[in-house]
């Protein structure tokens, strides 16, 4: 999963690559790339958990500090422990 470790000069080639598509095909492809399913906000806590990647990208999603600081390596080990 290289494309985690993506800077920002990265995903803006990614997204030229695309040839610049709409928003909503961007965040289809992005979920396609990470090789995971839309978000499904209404999920009941009885559900199974999510795949690693889905949470450590809803983590992210958030601002602030924490957030920004936060790899994917850290979050891994914080999820399985």
């Amino acid at each position: 999963m290289e494309f985690l470790q993506w800077d920002s000069r990265d995903v803006a080639r990614w997204i030229e690559s695309l040839g610049f598509p709409q928003y909503k095909v961007i965040c289809a492809r992005v979920r396609e790339l990470l090789g995971i399913t839309e978000t499904l906000w209404s999920r009941s806590i009885a559900d199974p958990r999510q795949d690693p990647v889905a949470l450590f990208l809803e983590k992210k999603s958030r601002t602030g500090e924490h957030a920004e600081a936060l790899t994917f390596q850290r979050f891994l080990y914080d999820f399985y422990q």
